[in-house]
């Protein structure tokens, strides 16, 4: 992965990443584009906003990665930035299950500014914090919410193992590459 702000793209994405503050979102992203861990990372004031190129399917990807903060004070500006977006991440904090209480207005909320059926993928953090006998009830609340929200997936991550932190964005890029390539293919043969 590239950090860095390429000229040429075959192909970009927007993704917001939403979710209460302190669950691990900003984390999560510098452990994606940097393979850094800070355990002191600050909450994001308002909206943090990365770029990054990966080559997926022998293709360049261009990333533009919409961090937004968590905390309500920020949600009035927050319309503004999620508009457009390709793809969304929705995360809670595995080891804070009070977290996922939050889930549904930020998958609404996305969902008010897009289309309404923008792929959105429910993300849980900080799996490193919690013990096997808690991960069984955890996934089956996650998964529920899946069910619920017509969510695409859930994929629980640890940014300080980087566990499954790649992997879920590589397969949201992955679902957004099938979904533009089925798009075109049917566009073309009406």
């Amino acid at each position: 992965m590239n950090a860095t702000t390429p000229t040429l793209w075959d192909k970009s994405f927007k993704m917001v990443f939403g979710g209460s503050g302190g669950v691990g979102k900003t984390t999560l992203l510098q452990r994606f584009m940097y393979n850094e861990f800070n355990p002191a990372t600050p909450l994001t004031v308002g909206v943090a906003f990365n770029t990054c190129q990966i080559e997926r399917q022998g293709r360049n990807i261009g990333l533009a990665l919409w961090d937004l903060g968590g905390q309500e004070r920020f949600r009035f500006i927050q319309s503004i930035y999620m508009e457009k977006s390709n793809a969304a991440f929705v995360a809670f904090d595995m080891s804070n299950l009070g977290t996922i209480g939050q889930v549904p207005d930020w998958v609404n909320m996305i969902r008010q500014y897009n289309d309404p059926s923008i792929p959105i993928v429910l993300v849980g953090t900080k799996m490193d914090l919690v013990s096997n006998e808690e991960l069984e009830n955890i996934h089956a609340i996650a998964n529920q919410l899946v069910v619920d929200y017509g969510l695409y997936c859930y994929g629980p991550t640890s940014s300080l193992l980087k566990l499954n932190v790649d992997e879920i964005i590589y397969y949201m890029v992955d679902l957004l590459l099938y979904n533009d390539y089925y798009n075109n293919t049917s566009q073309a043969q009406a």
